[in-house]
């Protein structure tokens, strides 16, 4: 069954929005700095229709394999970004990979410390393999679509979260150009990919 949430208590801006500039380490309880609330509507599928929780994520055309970890909102409805820039994360109050609906995986552009797991995201092609493994042995096997880039404050709210009726996946982490004084980058890069 389908329900829809308001986008304020979602952060898709948010994912992947490291950065090279010194700051102070994030936490699970303290939103990082350029993640911010997207306002709209979102799809959300309760309970999952039949697949497990993703549990990793790879990409082999860019070198990427990641584990996952769940994302959910902060008290505030921002999402929580993954906690360490080499590892991805589900936002796991949406679709699961492999049901109908768009699933989301956010990973970070870079850190502190170098580049982040999703550093090279903006390099996939259409028809590259992107494999979400889940927690029940499944692998569900995504092809690339179309990869695009949005400044922040023109997101796609109803590309990456509005309903559609197969399966879809959207990877989202940051790009273009650091901002210091905003505190984030000026852009979203956004990778939509279908079941194939």
């Amino acid at each position: 069954m389908r329900r829809a949430l308001p986008a304020a208590l979602l952060v898709a801006v948010l994912a992947g929005c490291g950065t090279t500039r010194p700051s102070p380490a994030p936490t699970l309880a303290t939103p990082v700095p350029g993640w911010s609330a997207v306002r709209g509507q979102v799809a959300v599928v309760s309970p999952p229709v039949r697949h497990a929780e993703p549990v990793s994520v790879s990409m082999p055309a860019i070198g990427v394999r990641s584990a996952l970890e769940r994302l959910t909102l902060d008290p505030k409805g921002v999402m929580i970004p993954p906690v360490e820039a080499a590892v991805a994360g589900w936002f796991s109050a949406g679709v699961r990979p492999g049901d109908p609906g768009p699933a989301v995986i956010a990973g970070h552009l870079d850190s502190r410390s170098g580049p982040g797991i999703f550093a090279r995201l903006g390099k996939l092609k259409r028809g590259d393999v992107v494999h979400v493994d889940l927690a029940d042995g499944t692998r569900v096997r995504f092809r690339i679509d179309e990869v695009r880039v949005y400044p922040k404050d023109e997101f796609p709210t109803e590309a990456v979260y509005g309903p559609t009726h197969d399966a879809q996946l959207r990877l989202i982490t940051c790009g273009g150009s650091f901002d210091a004084g905003r505190g984030h980058y000026a852009d979203n890069v956004i990778a939509f990919a279908s079941l194939g």
